[in-house]
């Protein structure tokens, strides 16, 4: 097959979890009846297989598909192991060969997810033999109340909590004295939090978030109950003993004030061009050297330089068109709208249109630093 370098659609990338959620998901993807389920998550630009023991769908469940210009449908995995050079860009592929680094999901909870915690990169070397761990970041699209809970996130250990409180909490499954060990903090769209790993956390109802992170499935739950499912501990610890998934907390007490002033980041303006638009940095490589996030907003147009490594491309809102590089003899135009993904590879420049009065907003995703 040849590939050739342009702007690519992703296509729709649904995968299976033991939590319920997805009606927030449904709803940004324009489905006419969202509804709540067993696929509250659709993992975009994903080359990671998904840990789904018993729900693997082929041995392909987490692998996104590109859909090429004449309907063709290839995993981008494949096609960037095909040119991971040209694709990826070449310190990329000298830094970490031909895989993207990242992984970008969105995800819709209906429920508390269980408290849990990711390894660094040593200790998923150690232990899942991975050069990658999993920091990740989470950025909030949109909220709404269930069950007339306002929306909420657990996250990292609370000043006065000692490690014995939960480290026994975790082996009796205590769930009420796991929360008590966490900050429960309110959110609302827009935020957007760090949590590097080692740090405990748990998504609360009624959250549909941007997820970028570290390319890996791997989560250690210090609780076994997702709803009416009881995990066994192969799965809870991810083939762990209990004694080595308690290595991956990294013990920090903090305050409330503490917590938000290291882990919540605020927005950065990159580039504002008047009657154009503008664009905002909300995660940089002086924050994580793991991956960067943007946003950007469109009010007449914008145009984006070829980089020397590749990205993803989100629309969040509005209508508008994707432009491929105008001096290609070949080249293309595509309507963009809320729900669309694109990988753009490294070295391709392209222009965001706006097609109606509203701004087009659009989240660009960046491997990890090369």
């Amino acid at each position: 097959m040849m590939l050739k370098k342009q702007p690519l659609r992703l296509a729709e990338n649904r995968v299976w979890r033991m939590y319920t959620g997805g009606w927030l998901l449904e709803r940004f993807l324009g489905k006419p009846q969202p509804a709540d389920g067993h696929f509250p998550e659709d993992w975009i630009g994903s080359t990671v297989l998904a840990r789904n023991p018993g729900h693997d769908r082929a041995g392909t469940e987490g692998l996104s598909y590109v859909t090429m210009p004449g309907g063709e449908r290839y995993t981008l995995k494949s096609l960037v192991e095909q040119a991971p050079a040209a694709l990826l860009g070449e310190e990329h592929y000298r830094k970490y060969g031909p895989n993207p680094g990242i992984l970008i999901k969105l995800l819709d909870a209906a429920m508390r997810l269980p408290i849990q915690v990711h390894p660094d990169k040593s200790l998923a070397q150690k232990f899942f033999n991975s050069p990658f761990g999993k920091t990740e970041a989470w950025l909030v699209l949109a909220t709404r109340e269930i069950n007339s809970t306002p929306p909420y996130i657990l996250f990292g250990f609370r000043e006065g909590v000692s490690w014995e409180q939960f480290s026994t909490a975790v082996r009796e499954n205590n769930s009420p004295a796991l929360e008590q060990c966490l900050h429960r903090l309110p959110v609302q769209a827009g935020d957007v939090y760090l949590i590097e790993a080692g740090i405990p956390h748990a998504i609360g109802p009624g959250n549909l978030i941007l997820e970028i992170q570290e390319p890996t499935d791997i989560t250690i739950r210090a609780e076994k109950n997702v709803g009416d499912i009881v995990m066994i501990d192969e799965i809870a610890y991810q083939g762990l003993t209990l004694e080595q998934s308690l290595e991956c907390y990294r013990f920090e007490p903090l305050t409330a004030g503490e917590t938000l002033r290291k882990y919540k980041l605020k927005p950065c303006l990159r580039k504002e061009q008047p009657g154009q638009g503008r664009e905002q940095l909300l995660i940089s490589y002086t924050d994580t050297p793991c991956f960067a996030l943007r946003y950007l907003q469109v009010d007449s147009y914008w145009e984006v330089e070829g980089h020397k490594t590749f990205h993803f491309m989100i629309v969040i809102r509005g209508k508008g068109r994707l432009v491929a590089e105008k001096a290609m003899p070949d080249s293309s135009t595509t309507v963009i709208q809320p729900g669309d993904y694109f990988f753009i590879p490294a070295r391709v420049p392209y222009r965001i249109e706006n097609l109606h009065g509203e701004p087009v907003e659009i989240i660009t995703c960046w491997p990890p630093q090369s």
